[in-house]
């Protein structure tokens, strides 16, 4: 039993510090898309991530304020575990891309209809909580 307690004290505690890799693209929308459309792309997105085992997880964030010259705008904000992970699972949906009929390529095709990239940037997220 006391090993229980320690073990749970333990998991306990390792929950007070957490990280974590935010892939944040910066996209604009294509015309004849919505953003109706890119929120259903990213919830399919995020249905095969989950089905085929990734640990990236994805939001799409509509800027409320801003300049005149990014109207249509929009970011893609995913999330991995950490950078690490990232890039193997990176390289890993690309690769399921280049094969032309997987989920992920047609995905990447559905996607490629309604955005075009303008600028990505990663980033390491941290919070503590005390």
């Amino acid at each position: 039993m006391k090993k229980l307690m320690i073990i749970i004290l333990f998991l306990s505690l390792s929950t007070l510090a957490f990280s974590s890799y935010k892939d944040v693209v910066k996209m604009k929308l294509s015309d004849g898309c919505s953003m109706q459309d890119i929120v259903e792309l990213k919830d399919n997105f995020n249905n095969i991530m989950k089905k085929n085992g990734y640990d990236y997880n994805a939001e799409i964030w509509m800027p409320t304020f801003y300049p005149e010259e990014t109207a249509g705008h929009f970011y893609w904000i995913g999330t991995a575990p950490d950078l690490a992970d990232f890039g193997p699972e990176f390289t890993r949906y690309f690769n399921e891309v280049s094969k032309g009929s997987s989920p992920e390529a047609k995905l990447e095709n559905d996607f490629n209809k309604c955005r075009t990239e303008v600028s990505r940037s990663g980033f390491q997220a941290q919070w503590y909580f005390k």
